[in-house]
């Protein structure tokens, strides 16, 4: 069969081509370079896979991505014309865990400051005092498999913690020693609220303006999960006001600016968004579209700026052992595509 790879790694490939050595393997950099004769895609979460590819590649049978999440993938689509989709369920959690508090760690103890001072001149020992997180309270919005290592990592820095979770697990929760409270509740009482939620129709900005408000005070925001679960304005807005006390980001709604220097990129950016938005013939919705992007380009330049912000470029998955993970799930689910038998947790459904 003709496999083709998406956005791999140069020290994946070797990986990739020799356990599946008996098909026709190839390697593109980006979704559009998939030839259309594939009969199977492996793609990242970069690579958003829609009715448009679909239509353009009939032979396509399957679609394997190398993720736990979903949500660059139509699943209405992939349902109506057959193809069957897969990921990797469970191949990272101690891996976000650990980076969460990466994100915590350099927040509460202002790293990004610290990296930034060049000099201990007056006041630097003031300007660069961190907090402890002993005896502070954690709220765990999703407690699904990084949830709950979150948890138990924090029960280690002697946190509190407070949980929200649409499908709650009382016993475990009386196990563990937690407890499980509304979403509004967890953001009145948590020094620290990190998300660990799937990106969907439910989720999408979830922490708004009205949620935000509600958070308590100087309160610290962790998101290692999906940009689009924060309504950007609005966190800037708590920010600037110094109702949210500090940031870490691994994700955002639109990650281009984590992908080279982030001056010179949202520059290129801005120009080319406005020259198509300038060109004659385009429609006005197309142009409102544009103009929603070049403003999302901005909120992001501005967020990334905030001192209070400490951010990661989506490296929370990469992890040495996560990866090895991740190729192995992915080149067994591609095999038991081919033989016939895929297992049932790596199904993804609409």
């Amino acid at each position: 069969m003709k496999i083709v790879f998406v956005e791999t790694q140069d020290d994946e490939q070797p990986f990739f081509a020799g356990s599946l050595d008996s098909h026709q393997v190839e390697f593109v950099d980006e979704l559009d370079d998939v030839p259309a004769d594939a009969e199977i895609v492996s793609v990242f979460v970069n690579s958003r896979v829609g009715a448009g590819f679909l239509r353009r590649h009939p032979k396509v049978r399957l679609i394997a991505s190398r993720s736990s999440s979903c949500d660059h993938l139509d699943t209405k689509a992939a349902e109506k014309r057959g193809v069957l989709l897969v990921h990797v369920p469970d191949y990272g959690a101690a891996t976000v865990a650990e980076h969460t508090f990466a994100l915590i760690l350099g927040v509460s103890r202002r790293l990004r400051s610290c990296l930034e001072s060049g000099n201990r001149s007056r006041g630097w020992a003031g300007r660069l005092r961190g907090r402890e997180l002993r005896g502070k309270t954690l709220g765990v919005v999703g407690t699904g498999r990084v949830g709950r290592m979150v948890i138990d990592i924090a029960k280690a820095f002697g946190m509190e913690c407070l949980a929200f979770d649409s499908h709650p697990d009382e016993e475990w929760a009386a196990r563990t020693g937690f407890r499980y409270v509304s979403l509004d509740a967890l953001l009145r009482h948590s020094d620290v609220v990190t998300l660990h939620v799937p990106l969907n129709v439910r989720t999408r900005h979830m922490l708004s303006a009205r949620r935000l408000a509600r958070c308590k005070p100087g309160c610290i925001l962790i998101n290692t999960a999906r940009g689009a679960l924060i309504d950007v304005n609005a966190l800037l807005a708590g920010l600037k006001s110094g109702h949210i006390g500090g940031v870490g980001l691994d994700v955002l709604e639109d990650e281009e600016a984590f992908r080279a220097d982030a001056s010179r990129i949202i520059g290129a950016q801005i120009v080319q968004k406005i020259h198509s938005m300038s060109t004659p013939g385009g429609d006005e919705k197309r142009r409102a579209q544009r103009l929603r992007e070049l403003q999302g380009i901005m909120l992001n330049r501005q967020l990334l700026a905030h001192e209070n912000v400490f951010f990661t470029p989506h490296v929370g998955y990469n992890s040495v052992e996560a990866m090895e993970r991740i190729n192995l799930g992915t080149v067994q689910n591609i095999l038991d595509f081919i033989e016939g038998h895929v297992a049932r947790d790596a199904i993804i459904h609409s």
